[in-house]
Formats: structure tokens, sequence, C-alpha cells
């Protein structure tokens, strides 16, 4: 009886497919069944030409373009990364960030009109022209210069908003080294975000140099870095060890790889 019981159970839900067709033929006439019976039986290569006719594009297949990218001129980090991804969201963020940001602003100026946005009006010129950067390519934009209602940081912001919106850069860095940690982790996600969606349909590479990450999850690029103890000759600061590694790739990968410790020397102007 049990039995019994559950066929009835799997007939009731629908679990025998032939009984579906014996519902068909007893409600439709015999040209209709045929109809029905048909579309049941349709071959997969008939099926996806009427998919096509009515959805062109359902199975196109779609490459991603291969993706431009600066190279920030310190081997060891352009060959772990393949450089600051153009069309996405990059941070750079430890100790020796600052050694990064004036080694790629020396490599872009040549190849791209450049800009920093520098919230705290911390960039040296006079340095940057000594390591090779192209001043005349480069629009230095120095917050917290004058008197206004917005913080270093606010300002910092919308001014990077206005410098997408106008388009024409290769190269943006916002650099947020001297704003306290918990300042720049208090800013919305959401901006993070709208950042992340308006370069991507550019050929701009916008790069936050910060402390630590903050945009993790809308970055194209986090790359860390970690600095030994510096060499010096005298009292003169000759070089300094840095480590590097990267947080996460455009591919949304996680931590990829770390490369061995490597030293860059210090420019002195």
């Amino acid at each position: 009886m049990a039995d019994s019981a559950g066929l009835m159970a799997d007939r009731r839900n629908n679990r025998y497919p032939l009984d579906n067709f014996s519902r068909l033929k007893q409600n439709h006439t015999p040209s209709e069944w045929k109809a029905k019976v048909h579309v049941f039986m349709i071959s997969p290569g008939s099926l996806r030409t009427l998919i096509e006719a009515r959805i062109p594009s359902a199975f196109a297949t779609h490459k991603r373009t291969d993706t431009k990218t600066i190279l920030t001129n310190i081997s060891e980090i352009d060959s772990l990364t393949g450089g600051v991804p153009m069309g996405a969201m990059t941070e750079v963020c430890g100790s020796g960030k600052t050694s990064v940001l004036v080694s790629l602003l020396a490599r872009a100026s040549h190849e791209h009109y450049c800009a920093l946005v520098d919230a705290c009006d911390a960039y040296d010129p006079v340095t940057a022209e000594a390591t090779g950067t192209n001043l005349s390519r480069l629009l230095w934009v120095r917050c917290g210069k004058t008197k206004q209602k917005l913080r270093p940081l606010e300002q910092a912001f919308k001014v990077t908003d206005m410098l997408l919106q106008s388009g024409g850069f290769g190269l943006i860095v916002v650099d947020l080294s001297d704003i306290a940690e918990k300042v720049v982790r208090s800013v919305p996600i959401s901006s993070w975000f709208r950042f992340s969606r308006v370069v991507e349909n550019q050929q701009t590479a916008l790069v936050f140099v910060e402390r630590q990450p903050q945009a993790t999850s809308y970055a194209g690029l986090v790359l860390k870095l970690a600095a030994a103890p510096a060499t010096f000759s005298g009292q003169l600061l000759t070089s300094f060890t840095l480590n590097a590694e990267v947080i996460r790739t455009r591919e949304k990968k996680g931590v990829q790889s770390v490369t061995p410790d490597f030293s860059v020397k210090a420019q002195w102007a």
C-alpha cells in the first residue's frame, strides 16, 4: 500500500514525464498535438537557431580586450604587476609608496598628460624634476592651501571627480598619504564605487596613494609595500629596501605573490 501511495504522489507531482504527454494528447486536437510533440522533440541545433533569431547575441562570446598599463619604472614592481592598469582604479599603500609615486609620475609624464591631486601639499616638484618628471605635462593640484569650507580630503575627492569628468589625462594620482587613516576610512563606500565605474570607461589610470587600502573590492590593482631599514652613507640616506605584495588584481584574485626584497636608490635634487 505504501508503494502504491508513493506512486500516486509521484504522478500528482509530475515526476513521470510520460504522464505529461498523455495529458497533452487528451486535451488537444491531433494537429495541435503534433505541434506540441514537435516542440518537445526539437533538435539542439534548431533550438539554437530559434533563440538566435530572437536574441542575436545570446551565444556570442566576448573576449576581454588587452588592458593598457603604465609602468612605474621600478622593474621589480612592473614584473610583478605588469604596470598600473588604465581604465581602472589602483591603490598603492604602505612604506615606500612615495617613491613609487615619484617614479610613476617620472615615467608617465613623458607619455601622457598627468594630474596629481595633492591632498596635503606634500609634493616636491624640485626633487620630482631631478628624477625625470616632465613638469610641463603635469597638473599639480594643491589642496588645503586656501581657506575653504571643504576639508583637504573633500577637496581632493571633488577635484578628482572634476578631472575624471573632463578627461584628457592618462594618469591621475590622488596622494592621501598624509591624511589620517581614520579620516580616509570614513569615506563612504559609494564614493570608491563611483570612481571605479567612471574610470573604467576611460583610458585613464586612477591611482590612490594611501597608508592602508580602503577601496580594495573596487580596485583593479592593490599594491602594498613594506620597507626594511634604510642604508646610510655617514648621515646621508643612500637607498632603502622594499618588499611589494599584490593584494588584488583586475581578475579579482586574492594575494598573488610577493617579490623578493629589492633596493630603491634615494633621489636628491
